[in-house]
């Protein structure tokens, strides 16, 4: 279980002598988090989202222990972060979007037999685990192909390998489908869900910000903004409770102005659109979630005077749609 309670971070404005001394020694400092606090449960697939400037980049580098926070505390599985840090590494594996931190001159292999050795792994335990996740990633024919050689998609999943590479129990995950062609990126997905989590039950936190693979592939999501947190919940809740309209598309055998009334008649009724299809008119209609009634007002509304319903749909809210409600308020690059 990972445990952040009340996690603060700024970074000085500028750096260097000439700010040092037109500031006295005391630089302005710019706020990042500000007191951010979450749960992530034991084998839970935990997803986090904002815009460029909303902290995503600095709270994973303090749940790596890359850095260190102002105040408050990063608990794993009930180590205290700050206090031993070294114990909190050897519980997790990174997958971060920086290809940077591989050596350029050494093959696939080479490297993660560098950073396995990193890790505590050496001999044929070390050997078997390479094999393994480079099968896993689709690169055991590149094992021996310098990284320089490598595409960016092809770096990003030798980068999913390395996080994978000493089994720990905790994995950060930064993007890892950035730059990845669309077959890969979806055996990675499934990667993540069926095997990672549901079979091996590893605790996972998936940064991205891809929406529609945060929505499908997480349990939880925690929306940032601004360095805080500014929604947290299941993908369905977050749905229900930041859509400003529900969306419905009503199939009927037929329509006329009175059916329309009625059904603009409905308490917060604020769209509706007819159409001809092949096995009626759907009428599609946006309504505000002001009462649990309106459905069934609008049930009977277009219902009356002998009007057949062939179906009643509801079309949920598109991830963006509920991502940009959250995070409109939203600052600038980080």
């Amino acid at each position: 279980m990972i445990v952040v309670d009340q996690l603060r971070k700024s970074f000085p404005v500028s750096y260097g002598i000439i700010p040092n001394i037109k500031y006295r020694g005391r630089i302005p400092r710019r706020d990042v988090l500000l007191g951010i606090s979450f749960t992530v449960k034991t084998g839970e697939l935990f997803g986090l989202l904002g815009p460029n400037g909303a902290g995503k980049t600095t709270l994973l580098k303090l749940l790596c222990t890359l850095t260190t926070p102002d105040s408050g505390t990063i608990t794993v599985d009930g180590i205290d972060a700050a206090k031993n840090p070294i114990a909190v590494k050897r519980r997790i594996g990174l997958c971060s979007s920086e290809e940077r931190s591989f050596y350029f001159r050494l093959t696939a292999r080479e490297n993660l037999e560098f950073f396995g050795a990193l890790a505590g792994l050496s001999g044929d335990q070390l050997r078997k685990r390479i094999e393994h996740v480079a099968d896993v990633v689709d690169l055991s024919d590149a094992l021996d192909t310098k990284f320089s050689g490598f595409s960016s998609g092809m770096r990003q999943r030798l980068t999913m390998a390395r996080a994978m590479l000493s089994d720990a129990p905790i994995l950060y995950l930064d993007e890892p489908t950035r730059a990845v062609d669309p077959v890969h990126a979806e055996q990675i997905r499934k990667l993540i869900r069926e095997e990672l989590v549901d079979r091996q039950g590893k605790t996972v936190i998936l940064a991205t910000n891809l929406l529609d693979e945060a929505w499908a592939l997480c349990d939880r999501l925690a929306i940032m903004r601004r360095g805080t947190i500014a929604a947290l919940g299941p993908p369905k809740e977050l749905d229900a409770s930041y859509a400003r309209l529900l969306k419905y598309q009503i199939i009927v055998d037929k329509t006329d102005e009175a059916l329309l009334q009625r059904v603009r008649a409905v308490t917060g009724v604020t769209t509706v659109v007819t159409s001809d299809v092949p096995n009626g008119v759907s009428v599609e209609v946006e309504i505000e979630p002001t009462s649990d009634r309106s459905i069934t007002e609008l049930l009977r509304a277009v219902s009356d005077n002998g009007v057949v319903v062939r179906s009643f749909t509801y079309d949920e809210p598109r991830p963006m749609e509920v991502f940009t409600d959250i995070t409109q308020a939203g600052g600038g690059d980080e």
